[in-house]
């Protein structure tokens, strides 16, 4: 059998128990009474207090019984006769847990308060609640590799996934207590014991950096209730690029646009912090520029021209565009979409003898693919014997007023594809604007940034600065195999680090304990002893009364 508090520091409340003797032994004990003379009484109350230094009575008993119950069941003592049980300790290591709070780094608060559940004796496992969650240490009673693995812990994931490492540690303990560290408010109907560790610390980050055409953007976030002017500076391949300043207001975002010339390389920008600043894993952020490989299975002047067109892009004609090795995206003409299995495709259907013409009357004006892009009064040329691809997946960019598809696309995570349904032969549009800044857009978007969020794990033989990492844990450029990514925080959520949670919960610490049939014992033994205590307080009133003369209510007062 064992027992253990839920709420442990009322226990301080056992400290009233010498007040309330000394109280008992002070308090007066006089009642006015008139008698002939006093000398007598006078000898009597110096024989008394000769005999009697204390003198115990029911009262006291009952009063001390009422303040030991009352702060027994404040502290929520938890009784199990299996043993101390199982404790899954639950650590938050998103970003912002390694904010620097005016009482100190939240997550290395977190892991002194996990230490001190230690001393409670029992199995305890850790999980690592990030972009997802995994078990740092199963179901041990070794507090020494207990105590290692929370050690090793470090904020660094763009995200927590609090339910999912929530549902994880139930899986590891279904009778065991759930500990939850966060700064972040538990996911409602989660019945685990949280610590909120969000505090008062301020902090400007990077939230968004994006290199397209010939220009580069940055979005700065505050948490700061006052204005703040930052320097931002751009590099590429550590050679200056740009410098501006930003004023961000209260609480709000600042954003920066920076010319960009052609070539390839990855970019950083980064803030000149002030020393308050809480976070630096958003102070810089990563983004690449890389020349874009494309090959076409046959020549087209309208396309040609819009390559050419295009920075940081080489390209060239074969007829086995299909298979050629090493191309970022492929321009095909009369390929059967169902048989592609993985990469970035352009698909045009070949031109057509019998094709009608149409004009497209709608398309999606707020999708990336589409913007500036303008088709009003567009034709094109359409075979009629062209299908439109089964399935739920494509989505529809454009159409005709019959309804008929004119671009569609489709996105899995091996697989992107946009397909025309006219070739460029058979429509005006190459002779429009719209036509080069949809190709543009196209190929934009499957050229793609090599970047990772920041936690995530990486394969083996990964490494920065030449060094050998397992997980991205820090800002920069990483390389695995021949390729490199660059690796930012870039979480406008984790950014504006949490402030403190509101949770109702007993000693505010606490939301609720897990574990079912455990649980229901722990609030029965609760719940019993402060009974017990209301009921000994009662006890107390009426012996009270009794002494007084037998009066149960006060003067001026009858019961009923």
């Amino acid at each position: 059998m064992s027992l253990t508090f839920l709420a442990p520091q009322y226990l301080w409340a056992l400290l009233a128990l010498p007040a309330v003797v000394l109280l008992h032994f002070i308090r007066a004990r006089k009642r006015r009474q008139e008698v002939s003379a006093l000398f007598l009484w006078r000898r009597a109350q110096e024989l008394a207090q000769a005999r009697r230094r204390f003198s115990p009575s029911w009262l006291l008993l009952l009063q001390l019984a009422f303040v030991t119950l009352a702060a027994l069941g404040l502290s929520q003592p938890a009784l199990s006769f299996s043993g101390p049980p199982d404790r899954v300790l639950v650590i938050d290591v998103s970003a912002s847990m390694a904010a620097r709070d005016s009482d100190g780094i939240r997550l290395e608060k977190a892991v002194t308060q996990a230490q001190a559940l230690l001393e409670r004796g029992g199995r305890i496992a850790v999980v690592r609640a990030g972009l997802d969650a995994t078990v740092a240490q199963s179901l041990t009673r070794n507090l020494a590799e207990a105590r290692s693995s929370l050690r090793a812990l470090k904020a660094a994931d763009q995200e927590a996934d609090l339910a999912r490492a929530l549902e994880l540690a139930a899986s590891i303990a279904p009778e065991g207590e759930i500990h939850l560290f966060s700064d972040q408010p538990p996911p409602v109907g989660s019945k685990a014991n949280y610590h909120p560790l969000a505090g008062d610390a301020a902090n400007l980050g990077i939230s968004t950096f994006d290199v397209g055409i010939q220009e580069a953007y940055v979005a700065v976030v505050s948490t700061s209730p006052r204005p703040q002017q930052v320097v931002l500076e751009l590099s590429r391949d550590d050679s200056p690029v740009a410098q501006t300043t930003l004023l961000i207001p209260a609480a709000g975002q600042g954003n920066a646009t920076f010319p960009l010339a052609e070539g390839s390389g990855y970019y950083r920008a980064r803030l000149l912090v002030p020393e308050w600043d809480a976070l630096s894993l958003d102070d810089v952020a990563y983004a690449g520029s890389r020349e874009l490989r494309v090959v076409l299975d046959s020549t087209s002047t309208p396309l040609e021209r819009a390559l050419d067109a295009m920075p940081n892009l080489s390209w060239r004609v074969t007829p086995l565009a299909a298979q050629v090795g090493g191309a970022d995206v492929r321009i095909l003409t009369d390929v059967d979409p169902a048989a592609l299995r993985r990469g970035n495709y352009l698909l045009f259907p070949p031109p057509s003898a019998g094709a009608f013409f149409q004009t497209v009357r709608d398309w999606a004006q707020g999708d990336p693919l589409m913007r500036f892009v303008d088709l009003r009064e567009t034709v094109v040329g359409i075979d009629p014997d062209w299908r439109r691809p089964d399935g739920v997946a494509w989505e529809v960019l454009a159409r005709t007023a019959d309804l008929t598809p004119v671009l569609m696309r489709l996105e899995t995570p091996s697989l992107r594809i946009v397909l025309a349904s006219f070739h460029p032969s058979q429509t005006d549009m190459v002779f429009r604007p719209a036509f080069p800044m949809l190709v543009a857009n196209i190929l934009q978007s499957f050229r793609g940034e090599d970047s990772l969020p920041l936690g995530s794990p990486l394969p083996r033989g990964a490494t920065r600065d030449g060094r050998v990492v397992a997980r991205a844990e820090v800002p920069g450029i990483y390389s695995v195999g021949e390729r490199s990514y660059g690796v930012s925080l870039l979480s406008a959520t984790e950014s504006r680090i949490p402030g403190p949670v509101e949770v109702a919960s007993a000693g505010g610490a606490e939301v609720e304990a897990t574990g079912g049939g455990r649980v229901r014992q722990q609030r029965g033994v609760a719940l019993g002893l402060v009974m017990a205590a209301l009921a000994l307080l009662l006890a107390e009133w009426l012996l009270w009364s009794v002494r007084q003369g037998g009066k149960w209510w006060p003067t001026g007062q009858r019961g009923s």
